[in-house]
């Protein structure tokens, strides 16, 4: 981010939202078998879901 002159003012950690919706997928027709270990990596924290809300610094 700081490469292309932003800088984060909010950060929002959504992964919990996503486990309902990989749950979800896990038991129907558009699954392509990546589900399980998206799934499993967003429980064990090794992936992490965010939303950043950044604002560009005009140098």
């Amino acid at each position: 981010m700081a490469a292309n002159n932003l800088v984060p003012i909010e950060v929002t950690d959504l992964t919990p939202d996503t486990i309902p919706y990989w749950e979800l997928r896990t038991r129907c027709s558009v699954a392509t078998g990546v589900e399980d270990p998206f799934l499993r990596a967003y429980k064990e924290g090794s992936f992490h879901y965010l939303l950043i809300v950044a604002d560009r610094i005009v140098r």
